[in-house]
């Protein structure tokens, strides 16, 4: 045993009596405390009555023998508490302010009856909660209120917490090194997570949000150790509760808008010569209301939000057009080709509306029960929106389609007080999240100097992915309950959370075709306009000079249809036991089942693919612990730790791929070389496709056609599970101290450690054992050898079953490390002053893990040796070293102003801000081009994409993520004016800037994705003349920039906006 797994067990170990997260609720929150007479002593049997002030709404309970009270499932708002008790004087504690997922402690002394008849106390909880243990942030209503946010997404406020970052462009956020696709949200308590895709619903690459701004009252983002009532993710969990009606009517009306001579150029669109914003125009606009039906019973909330935004999408490109072409090529053809890329690269319309309603009733039945009920519908349309970033650098607009979205959310809760110390919640939601996309061009995809999507002169044609007709229509039904019992000094909670996901994908992936061109920029688009063109070079490959080819047709459903149910149900108990005044322990299991329908029909062809076709594993002994506690060490000083073990769900697409990309449902052919496949000549395809009608690029191309033939044996690429795959599991630990300040301040520093294991990653698993070695020169630009580099090879024909080609195989044995120190300064809001600063200092190392936004299907970080994946061990994806976030709402007491004039000019501004400095993320440097004769590609002859096709891979000579992208400064700035009519009638002006100094934020580097910061070439060829290996020879075009701008970051944007609220 290696000393990490000692490290992981002895950490483990030592907080054996610890826990995860103290009564974590989902959606909803807890009051607790112990009632004391003037001597300490506990008194029992003492009426405490926990008043709503919004709704006046009241919840009756009673300590217990031990004096230990105990309010469940308690709306989040604001609260008074009043005790009483026969002999003692009434106590009042009131202005408590109760967070979503928070436990508050509120301690009552009761004083002996005398003359005095209530005892009041005025203000909040103390700001360090004395029995929380996990490692969790409210983002609160102030904050999603007051901050500045980009887009209105209210689920980028998660970044502002530690152990938080982006993965990737798209949007997604990765916590503690692990995939995006690993997190969870609940809304009011139920999954808002697409099971197929394991993203938000609607997926960040889609929709602008799935619920509105002004629906989210506020929301808790959690970490590490949560509580056994959450689970099924491995990397964090984001709690959010929604907006309701009160006794009051309350509403507002508010309107936002950008425009584009009011922003900043994107820079790198501007160094090129192209002059435009990532956002042309923004229009955000609605209301919402809320108020009593029946006063003190029922109430009502809604929300209309409408989403109207013109953003271009910038194509730009590292290519210094004209390219020259071979001298047999007609002069007005080459100028044809080279007009035709050029007029990709530029800006293309695009633009997204969205119209989305919200509405909610809670209902107060009787003392001892409460239903709430809300209802979301959301539809959304944006043509172009299927590559979804803001800039692309050597794509078209041909490779990209439009989106539409509906989504349907319905979710109750009920909650009943059965006796004093046992209250239940009985959740049940039923959602539809239906997402299509089309194709703007018609078919074969094309990659030219490199695999469509990452090729680094152009891609053109219709996306391998596209279309869409359904990805997904998914329908998600819920059941939950949840049994609180106090006794004594423990509060016991048990549950259970089915969810039955029924999942409908339409998408026959790869159906259209792809064809990739390898090599240099200049070499693949010399080889490209040969072939567009039909030019006969007298080398006897006429339309043959491609690189690769990969087809897919389905003979059963004829357009990549699945329909199947995953039953995902899940159990936990959970144990807070008060050991001692300044002690609480809590114990927590949870037990979590994905249960997915085995294949439909494997491929029986052949031993190996009978092996990974035919089975589906069932995780069944996923067992979580949770353990943790907190321990006050002094008056506002607190001591917590806790480790868990948490599993995550494996998504549903890379089911559907190994149920119907399998050989028989869906049958992919790849031709690894025009030698493979002799009867194809470009630009034709081997298949009816979906889609388009084809199409010629350009007048004087060729338009494909459909050349109907046998594939080879030993071409078609089968999608396949090793029998033992299982879900992701990650082992959690942490030591927090957090110490109150002065000011209403506290100060947390807190050592975080992960250790995932059984991550997924996907290779050839039909290549036999490699054939002797093949021997590369690295070479400088100027040809001169630096070092040589051996690798082991696997030639063509080195297939276990000759039969098949390849067998693109998911296996869980990828492992990561994730170790954080986190320093945290926190104020909660008084004296018109709320700040939140996170600083996170972290290394996330794994062994092949891929960033969510390419680990979706059989999506992988291509290993550059099957059989040896031990070399892919390095810097993870996610790796960001260092991250600073802090984050300010400031209300000046200008008001107080004597001199009138000054206070009417400057009563009512109120300035807030968010701040990021953090190191830049990593990026794998890789080759392009491989060398002739092995049966995959890359230097081994063993590398395949996450499509199945021959890559170059990486550069096997340097690690993984070796190289870093510049850092990254940004500062997004409020300043918001509130003019009062009436007391209850006031109108906010704001002005808000989204990167304010403009700094450039490099977020991705190139040419080619990922970046081709090698090139490889035949001995004796270019650079390699006069060597006897062949060469790696540097590319001089790395690094270049090629985004600048994300779904996070991006040029200055400047925003104006009013609020009338009543």
């Amino acid at each position: 045993m290696n000393l990490r797994n000692l490290t992981v067990l002895g950490f483990a170990f030592l907080l054996s009596a610890s826990r995860v997260s103290l009564a974590q609720t989902a959606g909803s929150a807890m009051i607790q405390g112990t009632v004391k007479d003037p001597t300490g002593a506990v008194v029992p049997a003492a009426t405490v009555l926990v008043h709503n002030k919004d709704t006046n709404v009241d919840r009756e309970v009673h300590s217990n023998e031990a004096g230990i009270y105990v309010a469940s499932f308690v709306p989040p708002g604001p609260y008074e508490i009043t005790v009483t008790k026969t002999g003692f004087v009434k106590y009042v504690r009131q202005d408590l302010s109760l967070q979503v997922g928070q436990t508050m402690t509120v301690d009552i002394q009761m004083q002996v009856q005398a003359a005095t008849d209530t005892v009041t106390v005025t203000g909040e909880a103390p700001i360090v909660d004395p029995e929380k243990t996990d490692v969790s942030q409210v983002v609160s209503t102030g904050f999603v209120s007051n901050l500045p946010i980009a887009g209105r997404r209210w689920e980028t406020f998660v970044l502002l917490t530690p152990n938080a970052t982006t993965d990737g462009g798209s949007g997604l956020i990765s916590y503690r090194g692990i995939s995006g696709l690993y997190n969870s949200t609940a809304v009011d308590g139920a999954n808002n997570s697409q099971a197929l895709m394991s993203e938000t619903r609607g997926r960040v690459t889609g929709i602008p949000y799935i619920y509105s701004q002004d629906s989210i009252q506020e929301f808790q983002v959690s970490t590490a150790n949560y509580s056994a009532e959450l689970g099924q993710a491995a990397g964090g969990i984001t709690n959010a509760v929604t907006r309701s009606g009160t006794n009051t009517f309350h509403g507002d009306l508010f309107y936002y808008l950008r425009y584009p001579s009011w922003n900043a150029l994107d820079p790198l669109a501007k160094s090129q010569g192209i002059y435009t914003q990532t956002v042309h125009q923004q229009q955000q606009f609605g209301g919402s209301i809320g108020g009593p039906i029946l006063k003190d019973k029922l109430f009502f909330f809604l929300t209309y939000d409408g989403s109207r935004k013109v953003n271009p999408i910038l194509y730009t490109s590292t290519v210094k057009y004209p390219l020259t072409c071979n001298p047999l090529v007609p002069a007005s053809l080459c100028t044809a080709a080279n007009s035709f890329l050029q007029s990709q690269v530029g800006i293309q319309p695009r633009f997204a509306n969205q119209d989305l309603g919200f509405g909610k009733l809670d209902y107060q039945l009787n003392s001892k029960n409460r239903i709430s009920s809300s209802f979301n519908l959301l539809d959304f349309k944006s043509p172009n929106s299927y590559r979804g970033n803001p800039t692309y650098s050597n794509e078209s607009v041909s490779y990209n389609g439009p989106n539409w979205t509906q989504e349907r959310i319905f979710i109750t809760n009920w909650d009943s007080t059965i006796t004093s110390s046992t209250i239940n919640n009985v959740r049940f939601q039923w959602g539809r999240d239906l997402e299509i996309t089309g194709a703007n061009f018609g078919p074969p995809a094309i990659g030219i100097a490199g695999s469509p999507g990452g090729a680094s002169v152009m891609s053109y044609g219709m996306p391998n992915a596209l279309p869409r007709a359904a990805e997904p229509d998914e329908h998600r039904i819920q059941i939950a309950d949840i049994l609180s019992k106090v006794w004594r000094t423990h509060t016991f909670k048990v549950g259970a959370d089915i969810n039955l996901i029924h999942e409908v994908m339409i998408n026959l992936f790869q159906g259209g075709g792809i064809y990739a061109y390898q090599g240099s920029a200049q070499a693949a688009f010399n080889n490209w306009v040969a072939d567009v063109a039909g030019v006969n070079l007298g080398d006897g490959l006429t339309g043959r000079h491609w690189t690769t080819f990969t087809q897919v047709t389905d003979p059963i459903t004829h357009v990549g249809r699945d329909d199947f149910w995953m039953k995902e149900p899940a159990f936990f108990f959970e144990d807070t036991w008060r050991a001692r005044p300044n002690l609480t322990l809590n114990l927590g299991l949870r037990y979590d089942l994905q249960l997915v329908p085995q294949p439909p029909q494997p491929f029986t062809a052949t031993p190996l693919t009978t092996l990974y076709t035919s089975k589906i594993n069932i995780d069944k002994n996923n067992f979580g612990p949770r353990f943790g506690l907190a321990w006050q060490i002094g008056k506002g000083a607190v001591l917590r730790s806790g480790y868990g073990m948490m599993y995550a769900q494996t998504p549903g697409s890379t089911y559907y791929a190994q149920r119907v990309e399998n050989g028989v449902y869906q049958q992919q052919f790849v031709c690894g070389s025009p030698a493979a496949c002799p009867s194809l000549t470009f630009p034709n395809v081997i298949f009816a496709p979906p889609g388009p009608a084809m199409q010629a690029p350009f007048p004087g191309a060729l338009t494909p056609q459909v050349t109907t033939f046998a594939p080879p044996a030993g071409t078609n690429v089968v999608h396949g599970l090793v029998p033992d795959f299982v879900n992701p599991l990650v082992h959690e630990g942490d030591v927090t101290f957090e110490k109150q300040l002065p000011m209403n301040m506290s100060f947390t520093a807190a050592y975080v450690v992960s250790r995932a294991l059984h991550l997924p990653i996907y290779v050839d698993a039909n290549v036999g054992a490699p054939v002797g070695t093949r021997s590369y020169d690295v070479t400088n630009l100027a040809g001169v050898t630096q070092s040589t580099l051996t690798m082991p090879f696997y030639p063509a024909g080195d297939r276990i079953n000759p039969g098949v080609g390849v067998i693109l195989t998911g296996f869980s044995d990828v492992n990561s490390w994730y170790n954080s120190m986190v320093l945290t300064f926190r104020k909660r809001m008084s004296h018109g002053l709320e700040f939140l600063a996170n600083y996170t200092l972290s290394k996330a190392i794994d062994g092949g893990q891929v960033g969510g936004q390419f680990g979706t299907f059989f999506g992988t970080d291509p290993p550059v040796d099957p059989l040896n994946r031990k070399l892919e061990y390095g810097n993870s994806d996610l790796d960001q070293r260092q991250r600073f976030v802090t984050s300010a709402v400031w209300y000046p007491a200008f008001g107080k102003i004597s001199n009138k004039p000054t206070r009417v000019l400057l009563d009512g501004f109120n300035f807030s801000t968010i701040t990021t400095i953090a190191t830049g993320q990593p990026v794998t440097e890789s080759i392009s081009g491989f060398p002739s004769g092995g049966v995959d590609g890359g230097l081994t002859g063993g590398v395949v994409s996450n499509s199945g096709n021959p890559t170059g891979g990486r550069a096997p000579f340097l690690t993984r993520n070796n190289y870093y992208l510049p850092n990254i400064y940004n500062v997004d700035f409020r300043i918001a004016r509130e003019i009062r009519f009436t007391e209850r009638m006031r109108l906010s002006l704001v002005g808000e800037a989204f990167n304010l100094f403009n700094h450039t934020i490099i977020t991705g580097i190139g040419p080619g994705s990922p970046p081709n910061s090698f090139n490889f070439t035949n001995a004796g060829a270019g650079a390699c003349a006069g060597h006897s290996n062949a060469c790696i020879v540097p590319n001089a075009s790395f690094p270049s920039v090629t985004t600048t701008s994300t779904a996070i970051y991006g040029a200055r944007q400047l925003q104006i906006s009013g609020r009338f609220s009543f």
